[in-house]
């Protein structure tokens, strides 16, 4: 694939959900994308390899959540948000270069992931960017990060239960937490929510247009975005000590 193919391919489904993606911001995500292949041949970052998968399925679905940042950031102090889990860096690099306001922790508990990103940081010349080298549940019990930020998000499959003990303890009161979600069926998560002081605001389904090998073979995939406010602090006791949320979830 070309880059200028791959930059309409991000420009076309950034479209899709109301971001704009100009050349120099394209630039960023074509360098990151080649050092995200050069690492991959020394180390398991993704099972996704080809171009327009990777700008599909991980720059594109990474952007799912963009319009929510966008709206805070106009016309309002700066704001923080935490990447639990963030593995190559998705979705907190792909936030970063469209927002270089936002300043981003990229949470990760193996630190061979965070070289890599310190290696992207420092080659698309990033700024109020932070790798923080801990497990979920040892940042949320972090005083310099304890009920601070202002967004928190995950990439992940653990079920919401376990998700919101491991990402909400950093949110600030009236933080809000990004859950980014396949279309399955989430379960009972009400007890959970309720004991971590945080409330379901908003759930908001869409489609984004992925692709395998090449831009002949896309397809429609289904995103859920689940929107979640803190109204107070987070109760001492949580989030339990590590490996707790996922052997016993609230």
């Amino acid at each position: 694939m070309t880059s200028k193919e791959g930059y309409e391919l991000l420009k076309a489904g950034a479209s899709e959900l109301g971001i704009d993606v100009n050349e120099s911001q394209w630039d960023c995500f074509y360098e990151y994308m080649t050092l995200l292949k050069d690492w991959n041949t020394r180390m398991n970052l993704t099972s996704i390899t080809e171009d327009a998968a990777i700008i599909t399925k991980h720059f594109v679905d990474s952007l799912t959540i963009a319009p929510y940042i966008k709206e805070s950031l106009e016309g309002g102090a700066p704001k923080t948000l935490c990447d639990i889990g963030t593995g190559a860096g998705f979705p907190g690099i792909p936030l970063k270069i469209m927002f270089p306001e936002l300043k981003v922790l990229l949470v990760d508990s193996l630190n061979k992931r965070l070289l890599f990103l310190d290696e992207v940081i420092a080659r698309l010349g990033l700024q109020k960017v932070e790798t923080v080298h801990m497990r979920a549940e040892d940042f949320g019990r972090d005083p310099r990060f304890r009920n601070k930020t202002d967004f928190s998000t995950a990439r992940a499959v653990a079920p919401m239960n376990v998700l919101l003990e491991l990402c909400t303890p950093a949110l600030k009161p009236g933080g809000i937490f990004l859950a980014m979600k396949g279309g399955r069926d989430e379960g009972d998560f009400a007890a959970a929510a309720k004991k971590l002081s945080v409330r379901l605001e908003k759930t908001d389904r869409m489609t984004i247009t992925t692709a395998e090998g090449g831009l002949s073979e896309q397809t429609e995939a289904e995103r859920i975005i689940y929107i979640f406010k803190k109204t107070s602090p987070t109760a001492p006791m949580y989030p339990r000590k590590a490996g707790m949320p996922s052997k016993s979830p609230l």
